[in-house]
């Protein structure tokens, strides 16, 4: 059985809404045996989650979906800075089980933004709450 390393709760309900979706991530890559360390949410505008994964981090963002690069710094509630970022995949929500697999494929490309975080009303936010619901 795994120890299942998750996110700690934020203090801003608009950032913790994405907790649900980001432990199930966390929980497809430690299935998958990827070496998570460390996982955690950050601040908006957009809203990220970073996962640490020895020397590189794998940041979320409801931008830009999945980016991966070395780890050079960040913490909770600091922007993780990445060395050498490449986007994975072309999707700002892909279903958590395909993360691990985006991680084998390798880079797509420079990250771009797939949508923007001030969209609004554009199905985004329900889709990340009621698909991936919080479970404490």
């Amino acid at each position: 059985m795994i120890d299942r390393l998750r996110p700690l709760p934020h203090s801003d309900p608009f950032v913790d809404a994405t907790r649900g979706y980001i432990t199930r991530v966390g929980d497809a890559l430690q299935e998958r045996g990827a070496p998570l360390s460390d996982v955690w949410l950050d601040p908006c505008d957009p809203r990220d989650a970073t996962f640490v994964l020895g020397l590189r981090a794998l940041v979320w963002n409801e931008s830009e979906g999945f980016v991966l690069g070395g780890f050079v710094s960040g913490e909770p509630g600091v922007r993780t800075v990445l060395r050498d970022p490449v986007q994975l995949g072309a999707e700002v929500l892909p279903d958590p089980r395909s993360v691990p697999g985006l991680l084998e494929r390798g880079a797509a490309g420079a990250p771009v933004p797939l949508r923007s975080c001030a969209a609004g009303h554009d199905g985004f936010q329900d889709a990340l709450v009621l698909g991936y619901p919080v479970a404490d």
